[in-house]
């Protein structure tokens, strides 16, 4: 009987230093959150321009390379073999401008896209922490894919970061 009550003690205060220790959590959907930025949304306005311009650009240099193209090929009978060979070569220096052109666009218009998106997702970090903090959150999950899903029934801090942002 002795034995019990010590076990039921042990128990007890077990119970009670692990409940005390429990880590508070919360989840927010970043993904949307950060939609619903204005920041955000001008930065996507910024892009799309952006990716039109470079779009009509590569579509201008295409064209072009067609028309040399169709025209050499209409061509072809009525010129020298050196000549034809002189096109070919620079049928394939386009090809390959066309192609470092496309590799650049790609590479620029991905920079642009970190350069916008770092100070927007910076401030909705600080507004995460600042929110979790206010509410005495030991821990904030992502929720907006399926891999980062981890708590999904804390509460959502949603619309508190809103309220933080200012919208």
């Amino acid at each position: 009987m002795r034995h019990l009550k010590l076990v039921l003690a042990a128990l007890l205060i077990w119970l009670g230093t692990t409940n005390t220790n429990a880590q508070k959590m919360a989840h927010i959907d970043v993904q949307k959150i950060m939609s619903e930025m204005p920041e955000f949304k001008a930065g996507q306005a910024e892009l799309k321009k952006l990716y039109a311009t470079y779009q009509k650009e590569f579509k201008e240099m295409q064209d072009a390379y067609q028309a040399k193209l169709k025209k050499y090929q209409d061509e072809a009978k009525s010129v020298s073999e050196q000549e034809n060979q002189k096109r070919v070569k620079e049928l394939m220096d386009m090809e390959k401008n066309i192609a470092k052109a496309q590799q650049d666009i790609q590479q620029e218009a991905q920079k642009k896209e970190a350069d916008l998106m770092k100070p927007i997702q910076e401030k909705l970090m600080k507004a995460i922490k600042d929110a979790a903090k206010e509410k005495g959150y030991d821990y904030v999950f992502d929720s907006s894919g399926p891999t980062n899903l981890i708590v999904a029934n804390g509460p959502d801090l949603y619309n508190a970061v809103k309220a933080k942002l200012g919208f």
